[in-house]
């Protein structure tokens, strides 16, 4: 019964104020789309980081022993590692994954592209996307390569060229070379950038070996797959007890994980997004906050009266509850609509996967109510102090 007559009262005095609350609402939508923001652009930086483990067809992943990302220039290991582990027993494959960062000329105007370079073996593929498998008759001769269709802008002219012609040729930058490398695109895969990398080529062991001069017994990751009905996880732990010291071993899950905490907490941009959350919930709380503290201003008055009539604290309470709640919810709902066109955005600007999705829009909607709940206990000290005495001596 208390709750629904504060309801109603909030309301009133909502309906009363008007046109007033349009600057607070304008700044509680500011603060909700400045939160999806640093919320999407971190979940795409996640999202894009673990791109390539997600995309690989392994159930345990098999690094250096001082390997801490693949953004962090992996370690290569001793190829004769991955021969050890096809030994154990309960082990299908074991493929060797090269990966190298590389700089190609652009087509445009020669200055150089960060390429993250990928190459496996065609007889030991190593990925479940059907783009990349459909491709490896091609990647078998010599010098052909395969690109991400998503890779970013400066990467435009060569996708056209391959879609247009069948084919581009593309020049590898090696400061070490006398002669320039060169290779050919001949077919495009849908992965998507990183922060960090503009583009990703796939080609086979022999062409990255041609095109980088790198030795392929120095292998990037080593792609494991377990035979049917064997516990992963025991396999996992056989083959990091018998490489133990001599490289790392995870199950793809974890793989993934360890790239995501590398983001989050060993890197500055994991903190600035986190940092980013904080403030806008910060700055969400101060605007609800100044419109609960001009509401309570404007009827300190009626409230004291109320109070003089024998109506307790927690009734107030609730009135500036609702009054937050409603502030809340209603800068929540145009706020989600921006910032879907931000990310859309964006997107495209950035070939980041940046999605509005329901886990995301949950937890900002929690946010939102932890701000109007913030808002709420600094604005109704106010009417606790309030006296009627001293209100209408």
């Amino acid at each position: 019964m208390m709750l629904r007559v504060a309801a109603e009262l909030a309301f009133r005095q909502l309906i009363h104020r008007g046109g007033k609350l349009s600057g607070a609402l304008v700044g509680v939508c500011v603060a909700i789309v400045l939160i999806f923001t640093q919320l999407g652009f971190q979940n795409a930086l996640y999202d894009s980081a673990v791109g390539i483990p997600r995309a690989l067809d392994a159930d345990i992943l098999i690094a250096g022993p001082t390997f801490k990302s693949w953004a962090d220039s992996p370690p290569w290991m001793n190829r004769a590692l991955l021969y050890e582990a096809q030994g154990t027993p309960g082990v299908r494959s074991v493929a060797p994954l090269y990966s190298a960062a590389i700089q190609i000329a652009s087509p445009l105007d020669g200055h150089g592209l960060s390429c993250f370079l990928l190459a496996f073996s065609p007889a030991a593929p190593v990925f479940l996307n059907p783009d990349i498998n459909a491709a490896i008759p091609q990647l078998a001769l010599p010098d052909r390569l395969i690109m991400d269709g998503q890779s970013r802008v400066d990467y435009e002219a060569i996708r056209d060229t391959v879609l247009a012609t069948g084919e581009s040729q593309v020049t590898i930058l090696n400061a070490t070379d006398t002669l320039q490398r060169l290779g050919w695109v001949t077919g495009l895969f849908d992965l998507g950038p990183s922060f960090t990398i503009d583009g990703t080529m796939i080609t086979s062991d022999l062409n990255y070996y041609r095109l980088t001069s790198t030795p392929l017994d120095r292998v990037g990751i080593g792609v494991v797959r377990v035979e049917d009905g064997q516990d992963v996880a025991i396999i996992r732990d056989q083959l990091a007890a018998s490489m133990a010291g001599r490289a790392r071993v995870f199950l793809k899950q974890d793989f993934i994980d360890n790239e995501i905490a590398y983001y989050a907490e060993n890197t500055p941009i994991g903190y600035i997004f986190r940092l980013g959350l904080i403030v806008g919930t910060f700055v969400g709380i101060v605007f609800i906050s100044q419109a609960l503290h001009g509401i309570v201003s404007d009827n300190l008055k009626e409230y004291a009266t109320l109070r003089a009539i024998g109506y307790q604290q927690g009734f107030f309470s609730m009135v500036v509850g609702c009054i937050a709640l409603v502030l809340s919810v209603a800068a929540y709902v145009p706020s989600a609509f921006l910032a879907w066109g931000v990310y859309t955005l964006a997107a495209d600007a950035s070939k980041l996967p940046l999605r509005m999705n329901v886990p995301d829009m949950t937890t900002i909607f929690v946010l939102v109510l932890v701000m109007a709940l913030t808002a709420t206990l600094l604005a109704v000290g106010k009417i606790r102090k309030a006296d009627p005495v001293d209100l209408f001596s």
